[in-house]
């Protein structure tokens, strides 16, 4: 068979892909990339919204624990137990911030605050941006679980400028060295003695007023947990707890009538006086870090006094509470 003859049968055998057959694999390639990107992007999403419900969950706990280690221990004033054992040194003098002095010394008032409105004391002003509308503030007031080593009746320089609180077993005072030429007040022994018990702690007076602010330092508009506290100088200090936290509530659960059982649960500020306080009982609404089209579900539920707004602006938002018991309040 000639050249031109095999040519010619070839040509009827071998045949390449027309247009029609083109246009279909791009169309079925297209198709395929299609679904796969959009797959990728649900997964993707998938994974932001699961990793915003971490946080969310993280600040939650975080908050919570901060609070409860707190609250756990207000009422505690070293050896001398109770607030009534306290006194305040006649030179004790406090920048008149957050109420002054008052705001700092009154330690009967262990587990304080206001009612759905912050501090409303002057010099003690929220985060740049204001208090949430409608957040109670709760204050707390203790001494610090480590003492300050004491060697003689020098106070360390590092703390001559912080509120102290120096304690023996019936008595306690409140003071700055700074103020009394840097050493502890008269009349608190160092040493142990027949009769007198253990020698003088020496330990740092803290006063807590947590609060939610409506920015933080991730950003306006993003709320936070923040709490004033106690800082050397003496002064006052504003630290962020946990971003996210758009509203605190709480109510103290008190024995009302002297038998040391559980009465009532009080809001802020309507606490009898004769009350002792046992527990706190603490709520926190918690917002989602990003927009994930949630929508408003749980508006019109209640907790403390409060209802679960109707905001439809696409957070995920849980409410966390947790009842803490006072561990300082019958001693």
């Amino acid at each position: 068979m000639s050249n031109t003859g095999q040519s010619a049968a070839y040509a009827g055998i071998v045949r390449g892909c027309g247009l029609v057959e083109t246009l279909v694999a791009l169309a079925i390639g297209l198709f395929v990339i299609a679904v796969a990107v959009t797959l990728y992007a649900r997964a993707g999403a998938a994974l932001r919204v699961l990793d915003a419900h971490a946080r969310m969950h993280e600040t939650a706990r975080h908050a919570l624990a901060v609070i409860e280690s707190d609250v756990r221990m207000a009422g505690y004033y070293g050896q001398a137990h109770t607030a009534e054992n306290v006194s305040i040194h006649p030179l004790f003098a406090f920048p008149d911030k957050c109420g002054g002095p008052g705001w700092v010394t009154d330690v009967e008032q262990f587990v304080d605050g206001t009612n759905n409105q912050y501090l409303g004391v002057t010099n003690c002003a929220a985060l740049s941006g204001g208090a949430q509308p409608g957040s109670d503030v709760l204050i707390v007031r203790r001494a610090s679980a480590r003492p300050i080593e004491l060697n003689s009746t020098v106070v360390p320089a590092s703390a001559r400028d912080e509120v102290l609180l120096v304690s023996t077993r019936d008595t306690a005072q409140v003071f700055v060295a700074e103020d009394i030429g840097g050493v502890i007040p008269a009349g608190y022994p160092l040493q142990a003695a027949p009769g007198m018990g253990p020698p003088s702690e020496l330990r740092s007076l803290l006063v807590h007023a947590y609060y939610v602010s409506v920015d933080s330092s991730v950003g306006e508009s993003v709320p936070a947990l923040r709490r004033k506290a106690l800082v050397g100088g003496p002064g006052i200090g504003d630290e962020e707890i946990g971003t996210g936290v758009e509203d605190l509530q709480f109510r103290i659960g008190a024995d009302v009538d002297g038998d040391g059982a559980l009465d009532s649960f009080f809001d802020p500020g309507t606490l009898p006086v004769a009350a002792i306080p046992l527990c706190v009982r603490i709520w926190l609404r918690v917002r989602g870090g990003e927009r994930s089209g949630a929508t408003a579900a749980s508006a019109g539920a209640s907790y403390a006094d409060r209802t679960w707004p109707s905001v439809n602006d696409g957070y995920d938002r849980m409410l966390v509470t947790k009842t803490i018991q006072i561990r300082n309040s019958n001693l």
